[in-house]
């Protein structure tokens, strides 16, 4: 009888290589921190899923849209940068008119943003302005 068992066979597209396993959850942790949020989340996962066009989910991904990863990686970037930053913030009450509200509103629709990231951004814009 051999001392020596062998390991059952694993499931096409599986990896033995705990590195193997270990590099998407790396990686989103590496793209979390590059766009300066605080939490990981789904995006970032993919994002991180995305950098090895090789690897199984890539190509699933790859066979399921019809865009190429680049793209794919272009736009969940620019999504993820639009976004409020996830994570403990400091909440200011902002009381707008109607009339401030309805400008502000059609200016952050014709930015193509939400309105809490338009005026954050206006916000952020006048405190690099020099003085």
């Amino acid at each position: 009888m051999s001392a020596h068992r062998r390991a059952p066979p694993r499931p096409r597209g599986t990896s033995r290589s705990p590195a193997k396993t270990k590099k998407v959850p790396e990686g989103s942790l590496r793209q979390t921190a590059l766009l300066g949020h605080e939490e990981i989340g789904t995006d970032h996962l993919l994002l991180a899923l995305l950098d090895d066009p090789t690897s199984t989910g890539a190509q699933i991904l790859t066979a399921l849209a019809s865009l190429p990863i680049s793209e794919m990686r272009q736009h969940l970037r620019h999504e993820l940068a639009h976004r409020p930053t996830p994570g403990p913030a400091h909440r200011i009450p902002i009381r707008l008119s109607n009339d401030e509200y309805t400008r502000a509103h059609a200016a952050a629709h014709t930015a193509g943003q939400n309105l809490e990231t338009w005026i954050h951004d206006r916000i952020t814009d006048a405190l690099e302005q020099p003085e």
